[in-house]
């Protein structure tokens, strides 16, 4: 990038800043996840910083969706496996009579 143009990091701290200018106006669990949607953008700068023909914005909301599709899925494979490893061990169980 130019001589003036911004960081990834600078980039990355404005993009936070006009986000978090929203919080005040949540409720206290949405802020949580806004934090944790700072963290995505900071994670991921390099990315939004160099998609400078797009509206930053618009791909830093792209990257925290795609961070959270995958926190999701993970937690659902979590899910998943333990409910079948309960199906093994209701079947394993012999009905005492």
């Amino acid at each position: 990038m130019g001589k003036n143009s911004p960081s990834a990091t600078q980039l990355a701290d404005k993009i936070i800043a006009s986000l978090m200018s929203l919080v005040g106006m949540l409720a206290p669990k949405y802020r949580r996840i806004m934090k944790k949607f700072s963290e995505y953008i900071l994670k991921h700068r390099v990315v939004i910083h160099n998609a400078t023909d797009h509206l930053p914005v618009v791909v830093a909301f792209m990257i925290i969706l795609l961070e959270e599709h995958e926190s999701n899925m993970r937690q659902f494979n979590e899910l998943f496996n333990q409910i079948e490893e309960l199906r093994r061990e209701i079947k394993g169980l012999t009905p005492t009579e």
